[in-house]
């Protein structure tokens, strides 16, 4: 099965459960072999939040659990983006993040961490199974293995995750999870001081503009042999070859159009894409 994990669980939580639904309730549109299993986010203004800056008004302890009691009805669990680069004792002992983990753990929540110290406390206190996070760029396979005994997956650095040597050379390929639709550009220099700097955002609540100086791809100008992203059947084609089973599409804090067109392209057979677009729309109208 190849399984998916969707951006978000906060901002796009009806668009994500509407995929999840649809995945179950008309297979027949799904393309062959695919799953939702994950919600990947966080709640805003979260210290130990990282990789995308999100501030915003906290919500309650209510909403929180009503956010994760909705994703448990449908079957996905949430998984925490605490992949803050610059975590101190300070971070893990805040009250909110800590509500956030117990909630969390109540409905079988897993943590992404960049920092083991960080991936320790989740473990040890509220029994979280861990990701490795992207944003530790693990781009070979001998670091992989070395840690895939203390992580129970790891997401592979996007410059290495269409390269056959380490592909081939993973141990555990079960525990790898490949980003399929990654917006940076190939061996951007700037992306390790990008993700330091929303850290650093996030720690102190505020946002200060972070330009990209490399440029973006187009995620709909994608096509076979992308150095970066993948089609649909390059997905395919790794799961099949090297037995990796999970699949990220990366969406947080990007326009909704372009995260609804993410969804429809990796997750909805061809012949159904516009069909899916116009459910979607007929949706939302009905929404107050």
């Amino acid at each position: 099965m190849i399984n998916y994990t969707l951006p978000d669980f906060t901002v796009n939580l009806g668009l994500n459960l509407f995929f999840v639904r649809l995945l179950r309730e008309r297979p027949q549109m799904a393309r062959e072999g695919v799953a939702v299993t994950s919600l990947y986010g966080c709640f805003p203004d979260c210290p130990m939040n990282g990789g995308r800056t999100y501030l915003r008004e906290r919500p309650d302890a209510a909403a929180m659990e009503r956010t994760f009691a909705i994703m448990a009805e449908y079957g996905v669990v949430p998984r925490l983006t605490f992949t803050n680069t610059d975590v101190t004792e300070a971070m893990l002992a805040d009250p909110y993040f800590n509500a956030i983990c117990r909630a969390a753990a109540r409905f079988g929540g897993e943590a992404i961490v960049y920092d083991d110290a960080a991936g320790a406390y989740l473990r040890e206190r509220y029994g979280m199974p861990l990701v490795l996070s992207t944003t530790r760029e693990v781009a070979d396979a001998a670091t992989f293995n070395e840690l895939a005994g203390a992580y129970d997956a790891i997401v592979l650095g996007y410059n290495a995750h269409k390269d056959p040597a380490v592909l081939s050379a993973l141990t555990a390929p079960k525990k790898a999870e490949i980003m399929v639709n990654e917006f940076c550009v190939p061996g951007c220099p700037h992306r390790a001081e990008h993700y330091r700097h929303n850290s650093a955002d996030q720690r102190d609540g505020q946002m200060r503009p972070f330009p990209c100086r490399s440029g973006r791809p187009d995620f709909f100008d994608h096509a076979p042999g992308h150095p970066v992203q993948f089609t649909a059947e390059e997905v395919a084609e790794v799961h099949e070859r090297y037995g990796i089973e999970s699949f990220k599409i990366v969406g947080r804090g990007v326009p909704f159009a372009t995260v609804l067109e993410a969804l429809v392209y990796y997750l909805v057979r061809p012949a159904y894409h516009d069909a899916v677009r116009a459910l979607v729309a007929r949706e939302m109208q009905r929404r107050p």
